[in-house]
């Protein structure tokens, strides 16, 4: 008996033996074939922007391509969709871009000024705020334009030298006008085919439950692009109303930042707040500017709480938490690409998790 009790490797026959070599197999073999993806997937990175592009742009069209199908033959629809869409860039551009090119004009031609202006309010002994203000603190803060410019110039060289890389490598600017588009419509197209081979492959005691995993991943993406993009648009267009009603310089250059940043969730607001607040300061005076907070801090609470979680949350169902985690993640791996696509494949790997471990949560009825 007590030999028996001291022998640890009792129980550690041939069968489970061999059961964990092929584990730590399988294991290290995943590993290896992760790192070879990545590697590969890095060096046709052009392509894999190009086929993101086109998985997110039919993902925001294929509603309203649907609803058109109903009335007219796909291709048709397809026709309509683009026709739509190239009517509203038109519009656009002929509206908002000549303001946004006057509006980033006035701003480089006045920034030297700005700079001044700056330094002199904060210097300034009679002012009520800045007069009270450490000495170290009103240092820094006089010499925060020229670190913003800086830091424009040394980050935005290396965004401008990765941007030009991805253009000598894919001519994104083709790739988005007409590959992108193509492709889409291909994609769209060839739906039902695809679902056919689909169906072919995968066994038919199987076939329900495959289709409702892939309907519940297709909820996610779809309303994660189509959601976080009205949420962006929202957000943009409250700032440039608040910032036009404040009279604070460069409204719609201000929106636009926000829209563009809040792309990717809550980082919008906060891109475009500090030269909101600096602009107002310098123009308008503190008062003007601590208003300009409160409207900021009350934008940003808003699509917090009531905008992003009836829109995106419903659909991604994921916390405030898992979603930073997954921007700053994704951010890690993939830049702004990764920052952007991280959170509806955290939704997708939520969904696959709980199909997997949790079944009947799983199969019960979305609200």
């Amino acid at each position: 008996m007590n030999d028996r009790g001291s022998n640890p490797w009792r129980g550690l026959t041939d069968a489970r033996l061999t059961f964990a070599l092929k584990i730590l197999m399988v294991v290290v073999l995943a590993i290896y074939t992760a790192q070879f993806a990545m590697a590969f997937l890095d060096r046709i990175r052009g392509v894999v922007y190009v086929l993101i592009g086109s998985i997110f742009f039919s993902y925001l069209i294929y509603p309203a391509v649907q609803w058109l199908r109903r009335r007219m033959p796909l291709g048709a629809a397809i026709a309509v969709v683009y026709a739509a869409i190239l009517v509203s860039v038109v519009v656009a551009v002929w509206l908002i871009v000549p303001r946004l090119v006057d509006e980033t004009q006035t701003l480089v031609q006045r920034y030297p000024d700005f700079v001044v202006r700056m330094n002199a309010l904060v210097n300034d002994p009679n002012d009520p705020v800045t007069s009270r203000l450490p000495d170290f603190a009103r240092s820094e803060l006089g010499k925060l334009p020229t670190q913003i410019v800086a830091w424009g110039r040394l980050h935005g060289l290396e965004a401008f030298s990765h941007i030009l890389s991805v253009l000598a490598g894919t001519f994104v600017i083709v790739a988005t006008f007409v590959i992108i588009p193509l492709i889409t419509a291909y994609l769209l197209l060839d739906l039902d085919n695809l679902k056919l081979a689909l169906a072919s492959i995968v066994p038919e005691a199987h076939w329900r439950a495959t289709t409702s995993l892939l309907s519940d991943i297709d909820r996610v993406f779809g309303g994660f692009v189509r959601g976080q993009l009205l949420v962006a648009l929202t957000v943009g267009i409250l700032i440039t109303v608040a910032m036009t009603i404040l009279r604070v310089p460069y409204p719609f250059l201000l929106g636009l930042v926000a829209a563009v940043g809040d792309l990717v969730p809550y980082v919008g607001a906060i891109l475009a707040f500090i030269p909101a607040f600096l602009s107002a300061l310098i123009n308008n005076g503190i008062g003007n500017s601590l208003i300009v907070a409160v409207a900021f801090v009350a934008i940003f609470e808003a699509e917090g709480h009531i905008i992003a979680p009836n829109i995106v949350s419903k659909t991604v169902r994921l916390s405030p938490f898992a979603v930073l985690l997954a921007i700053l993640a994704g951010a890690e791996l993939g830049g702004i690409i990764g920052a952007l696509v991280a959170i509806p494949v955290l939704g997708a790997l939520r969904v696959i998790a709980l199909r997997v471990f949790r079944p009947r949560e799983a199969n019960e009825p979305q609200p």
